[in-house]
């Protein structure tokens, strides 16, 4: 039994061992002619047993001639993309045939269209997590101000509080000289109805003051209490924000683990494919 025949023979348990997804032939040298030929489960080359090699087939021509063969062929020849073997074989230092595979690569090639699509993603993420991270810290900051420019506000309405409460002072201050000035007039008699009227005047003025004080103070106190709340809000939101800003660099991390993650896969089925 020579070596082409002993080939042919063992050429079902190659096709097993490949899972019987790649082509396998077996040539003869002499005639060119296909002595053994397994299909893949789904690639067809176009080959019997019996055929003899087409011209056009430089990837058992390659290997007739002494040299093995490596090719690539895209999808326009056999409806998928293959990586075409065929290893010369020889008796002694003469070529008597040739032993060729056929493996398709159309899942390899999907894979790494499905990759291509993971990176393109990845990167639109990326731009965009930057962005959020920016404006997320720039939100953090903002807040940060406002929640420092409302405890300022607030200390700000508790000064003008002690001012009305020296306005109100006054102003009780006032009515009790209007009130004296008012007794003394009476007891002046005719000659003090002027200073009299004087006197009830200031009096008036310093009733109105006290209302208008009052008045002011419960404002001032409803501008506190909108005060406390604002403030009490912005440092949950500055809080919040400076949350969303750690969360936001976490995930950049994140992508930018799955970026290399990516880039090294896409190299290991390059590098699979070659």
């Amino acid at each position: 039994m020579d070596i082409l025949e002993q080939l042919s023979n063992m050429a079902p348990y190659l096709h097993l061992a490949l899972k019987q997804e790649a082509v396998v032939v077996v040539v003869e040298k002499e005639s060119e002619k296909v002595l053994k030929y397994l299909p893949g489960k789904n690639l067809e080359i176009g080959y019997r047993e019996g055929d003899r090699i087409k011209a056009t087939d430089t990837n058992v021509h390659t290997a007739l001639n002494g040299r093995n063969s490596d090719i690539y062929l895209d999808a326009s020849i056999y409806g998928m993309p293959i990586n075409a073997y065929a290893f010369p074989i020889k008796e002694g230092n003469r070529v008597v045939g040739v032993l060729g595979f056929g493996n398709p690569i159309d899942k390899e090639r999907q894979l790494e269209e499905y990759i291509d699509t993971v990176r393109d993603i990845v990167n639109v993420l990326q731009d965009k997590t930057h962005r959020m991270a920016s404006h997320s810290e720039q939100l953090a900051s903002t807040s940060e101000q406002i929640r420092e420019q409302s405890e300022r506000a607030l200390a700000d309405s508790e000064k003008t509080n002690d001012i009305t409460k020296l306005i109100r002072g006054i102003s009780r201050q006032t009515n009790l000289l209007g009130l004296n000035a008012s007794i003394e007039a009476a007891r002046a008699g005719q000659h003090g109805a002027g200073f009299n009227i004087v006197a009830q005047e200031v009096r008036k003025l310093s009733l109105q003051t006290d209302e208008s004080t009052e008045e002011i103070e419960r404002a001032l106190t409803s501008v506190k209490s909108n005060l406390s709340a604002l403030l009490q809000n912005m440092t949950h939101i500055t809080e919040a924000s400076t949350e969303e800003a750690k969360l936001t660099q976490e995930v950049s991390g994140v992508i930018e683990t799955l970026s290399d993650v990516s880039t090294k896969l896409e190299h290991f089925m390059k590098t699979m494919l070659k």
